[in-house]
């Protein structure tokens, strides 16, 4: 991949000065990308090499390189870092009296105290201190602007339930996915509780515009899927009772009009063939977690209905069983026996 761009309107003098006192924010790059600049003379960029982000537009990112400063697009790398606009202390740093060490030492701030620069005078900056009210100098390099981890929105390329030893991600194809990191070609992803995940680059893309996130956004479903999907996983284990919907005790039908009910109040019908009449029908290809999947176990009907939770599971509440448990749907009992499936949540 190269692209070709004129030469940038940033002043070189500007972007050294932006180096020196390191304001600049971090990136890292997800793919081998060659920048091509109005010389012809190439910049390879390898895949994870992390760099300087100098700022960013609506498709691009402005990013430096040996002094140089290069527009790269969104979708070959991703930002990690974005500095905030409030001044913190990088150390435990000394608050004087006047510009000098030899002065009266104020107070002694611990690292992380947030200052408010008024001026800056001989290699120090006169500074409130909000946290206790106090006045007086510091050295500049004592001082940096405070950094966050920033989230880089990537589009989901497949349905998925990912797990790790605390909790799951759902991802859902076309969904905006958040993104802190990149390492050994696995993009490291948050869920709503800020879990962390890996997973394969192949299942995110990167936007190339911020509009592309935006519209994404908008047509978003996986919280409600999340709620359902979750709340699922905390009924496993209980006990299969003919005729029960819940608290305690369910049948299939029972615990799939329960799940609805308590997290989206969606009322389903009570029995399984009833529940297969509604919301839309889905190819058995084309599942996503929280759908509805049905099944013929007793030779003339659909008489089991089972919440699927993606990669090839569902979680049900099975009679043989005598629980609420997880089974998969792509081999064994059930797989010869899947009737349909239903969307309800769109």
């Amino acid at each position: 991949m190269s692209i070709k761009r004129h030469k940038l309107a940033i002043n070189i003098i500007v972007l050294v000065l932006l180096m020196v006192v390191g304001f600049n924010d971090t990136g890292i790059f997800v793919k081998e990308f060659k920048y091509i600049d109005k010389d012809k003379v190439e910049t390879i960029f390898q895949k994870e090499e992390k760099v300087e982000v100098i700022r960013e537009t609506n498709d691009t990112y402005i990013v430096s390189k040996d002094n140089e400063a290069m527009e790269i697009p969104r979708d070959t790398m991703i930002r990690t870092t974005r500095k905030t606009g409030v001044l913190i202390t990088n150390k435990e740093t000394k608050l004087y009296s006047l510009p000098s060490e030899n002065s009266i030492v104020r107070s002694v701030l611990e690292k992380g105290t947030v200052v408010t620069l008024r001026s800056e005078n001989k290699g120090y900056g006169i500074y409130d201190v909000p946290s206790t009210g106090r006045v007086g100098y510091i050295k500049l390099e004592d001082i940096s602007r405070e950094v966050k981890e920033n989230i880089t929105y990537g589009l989901a390329t497949v349905s998925k339930t990912i797990s790790n030893d605390k909790a799951s991600l759902l991802l859902l194809k076309g969904e905006i996915v958040n993104i802190v990191g990149f390492e050994n070609d696995k993009y490291i992803v948050l869920n709503e509780n800020k879990d962390e995940f890996k997973i394969p680059s192949e299942y995110v893309t990167l936007s190339k515009s911020l509009e592309e996130v935006t519209r994404s956004a908008e047509r978003g479903v996986s919280d409600s899927i999340s709620k359902v999907v979750e709340f699922a996983h905390t009924l496993i284990g209980k006990r299969y009772v003919y005729a029960a919907s819940g608290p305690n005790s369910f049948d299939c039908s029972g615990l799939t009009y329960y799940i609805f009910k308590n997290q989206l109040d969606i009322t389903l019908p009570r029995v399984s063939g009833t529940q297969a009449t509604v919301g839309t029908k889905v190819e058995r290809s084309q599942l996503i977690p929280g759908d509805l999947v049905f099944f013929n176990t007793v030779g003339s009907r659909i008489s089991h209905v089972g919440l699927y939770i993606g990669n090839g599971n569902m979680i049900h509440a099975s009679s043989t069983r005598g629980q609420v448990r997880i089974d998969t749907i792509e081999s064994g009992w059930y797989f010869g026996r899947f009737v349909t499936a239903r969307r309800i949540i769109k």
